[in-house]
């Protein structure tokens, strides 16, 4: 059975490629915040980079340390225009010493690989899609641990990607942060997508859809591409040095990123906030009556009210002045970014 095929089997209500919920998204909340679910993200962007060269091309394009990333690595990763704004942003696994694997948001689409496409010049690199070669799953919630534990499989530590068997299957396993309570992405061989997906409910992880992984992440107060980083925005302002090594040598927007840290903090910063009211991205943010920013981000708190991210000037950031949307007060319950 295909793969979206078994997901509608199994009760999803499909939007194009994915699974926006199983019915119930109250239900799927709950669980996520008491025990483990189950998100489907084979949609999501993956593109292997291949050769001799691979390691050496990507660090010299990249805002991070890839050369002296060993393999069983894994590392945040932007790539920049030459103002230094996000063009793309991405996770990084080093697999052997010529292979990486480079996983974007379902976002990033064929940008990525084409995007690093035009860099690469007389380097012995391929850039390979991987397509559904692989099923990609996220495993989130306060009992991620032991839904793998119970499946067999391994539980790297962060910045680690580490080999397992789930119901005989060789798969790859690392932690990934994708709600408050964190958890852990599986690829498996795509071909045994069901095999896969039922070995992970059988061991304790409850379907859920797009609309619960939102609204975990915005809850959490965590960045995606096309919202929060965009070709607008810095790493900077969004997510302080994760996926940027300080002091490392040329690449595209170095100089803007240097120059910032230089200087102190970027005049941005990302705030998540909780309002009475509904919210949508776009809207301004104010303070004392002046737009101070705006909304990149919401999601329905399930309380008649919402949870939203927001880039608002720094200065404004790390005070407590008060905060409105759309004439609502805005309550902080938490922050990102340096």
């Amino acid at each position: 059975m295909k793969r979206l095929d078994y997901l509608e089997h199994a009760g999803a209500t499909l939007e194009g490629a994915e699974a926006l919920h199983f019915g119930n998204p109250e239900r799927e909340r709950l669980r996520a915040e008491s025990g483990a679910v189950l998100f489907d993200l084979t949609a999501s962007t993956r593109v292997w980079v291949q050769g001799a060269d691979g390691a050496d091309f990507l660090h010299r394009v990249l805002t991070c340390e890839v050369r002296g990333l060993e393999p069983g690595r894994l590392t945040e990763a932007f790539l920049l225009s030459a103002q230094g704004r996000i063009e793309l942003a991405f996770t990084l696994l080093r697999h052997e010493t010529d292979r990486l694997l480079a996983v974007g948001d379902a976002r990033v689409g064929a940008r990525l690989r084409q995007s690093l496409d035009q860099f690469l010049f007389a380097e012995r690199v391929e850039l390979v899609d991987d397509g559904e070669s692989h099923a990609h799953f996220s495993v989130q919630g306060p009992e991620a641990d032991e839904v793998l534990a119970a499946g067999g499989l391994p539980r790297p530590e962060a910045g680690r990607h580490a080999e397992g068997h789930l119901a005989g299957l060789p798969v790859r396993v690392w932690r990934q942060t994708r709600s408050l309570s964190g958890g852990y992405d599986v690829l498996a061989p795509g071909a045994d997508f069901e095999a896969a997906y039922g070995a992970l409910v059988g061991s304790g992880a409850t379907p859920a859809g797009t609309q619960t992984l939102e609204w975990l992440r915005v809850r959490a107060g965590l960045p995606r591409f096309g919202a929060e980083w965009t070709d607008e925005s810095s790493p900077l302002e969004v997510s302080g040095l994760v996926g940027v090594t300080e002091g490392k040598g040329c690449y595209p927007g170095q100089e803007v990123i240097e120059r910032t840290l230089a200087l102190g903090r970027p005049p941005r910063a990302l705030v998540a906030l909780q309002v009475v009211g509904s919210v949508h991205p776009g809207a301004p943010v104010l303070a004392d009556g002046q737009e101070v920013g705006r909304v990149t981000s919401a999601a329905d708190d399930g309380e008649g009210g919402a949870y939203a991210l927001a880039l608002v000037k720094r200065r404004v950031a790390e005070t407590d002045a008060p905060l409105s949307i759309g004439g609502i007060a805005a309550r902080r319950h938490g922050s990102q970014g340096a």
